[in-house]
C-alpha cells in the first residue's frame, strides 16, 4: 500500500462484491472499517472481519449525515449500485453521500463509477450501452455530482468486474477509451491505493487488469 498510511475507511457499498472485498484489504492491513448496511443486510462477513457496522440505509440522507459526522476523520469510499432508477444508490444514494461529506468541509471520497460513464460514454461499445444505459446514466448523474461537488475526489472507472484477488496486475490509466477486465480484488487493492496516494485527488481514472487492456497506443498505467 503506498505510503503505508493508517486512516480509518468509511465504506458506502460493503457487503458484497469489490466493497467485501475493500473492507477484507483494508482490515488485513490494519485499518480501522466503518460500513453502513442496510438493515437485514448480510454483515456477516464484514462482522468476521472486524468492521464497525452502522445501519442504515444510503437513500435516508439524515443517517447518513449522522454516520459522516460520527466519522469526521475517514476517509470515503463508494462502491454503491443499484436500485430503482430516479431513486438509485448509483445516483441518489451518492448525492447523499456527496452531501454529507461536504457538510462537514473538504473530505476525501473514492467514487466507483463505470466505463461508459461522462467522456468515457462514446467509446462505449452498443452492446453495453444497450444492456445497462440506464445503469450508466444513473451512475453518470452521481458522478457529475460529486465531481461538482468541491471534494478531494477520485473517480475510479473500472473495466468489466470478475471474482478473483487482488494479485498486483491491475494499473489505473489517465485516459477514457480503455476497455478491458479486472478482478474485485485488484480493484479493491487499487481503491486503496488511491486513497493512499495524493497525486489521484482531482483524477478521473480507469482501472483494468494490465493483461487485458486494451488502450490507445502509447497509453500505460498512471498508478498500479
Amino acid at each position: 500500500m503506498a505510503n503505508d498510511q493508517a486512516f480509518s475507511l468509511l465504506l458506502f457499498g460493503a457487503t458484497r462484491g469489490t466493497g467485501l472485498a475493500l473492507a477484507a484489504l483494508a482490515r488485513a492491513h490494519g485499518l480501522a472499517v466503518v460500513a453502513l448496511a442496510r438493515s437485514g443486510a448480510d454483515t456477516a462477513s464484514l462482522q468476521a472481519l472486524g468492521c464497525v457496522v452502522e445501519e442504515g440505509d444510503v437513500l435516508d440522507a439524515a443517517r447518513v449525515r449522522a454516520v459522516v459526522a460520527a466519522h469526521p476523520d475517514a476517509r470515503a469510499v463508494s462502491t454503491l449500485g443499484g436500485g430503482p432508477l430516479g431513486a438509485s444508490a448509483d445516483h441518489q444514494g451518492v448525492v447523499n453521500v456527496v452531501d454529507a461529506l461536504t457538510a462537514t468541509g473538504p473530505r476525501r471520497l473514492v467514487l466507483v463509477t463505470s466505463l461508459g460513464v461522462g467522456e468515457s460514454r462514446v467509446y462505449a461499445s452498443p452492446r453495453l450501452i444497450d444492456a445497462i444505459g440506464p445503469v450508466l446514466d444513473e451512475k453518470g448523474r452521481g458522478e457529475a455530482y460529486a465531481r461538482a461537488a468541491g471534494l478531494a475526489l477520485t473517480v475510479v472507472r473500472p473495466g468489466g468486474l470478475r471474482d478473483g484477488p487482488a494479485d498486483g496486475r491491475g494499473a489505473l490509466y489517465d485516459d477514457p477509451q480503455g476497455h478491458g477486465w479486472i478482478t474485485r480484488g485488484e480493484l479493491a487493492r487499487l481503491l486503496l491505493l488511491c486513497l493512499n496516494t495524493p497525486a489521484t485527488e482531482g483524477r478521473v481514472l480507469t482501472a483494468l487488469g494490465q493483461a487485458e487492456a486494451r488502450l490507445p497506443e502509447g497509453v500505460g498505467p498512471a498508478f498500479q
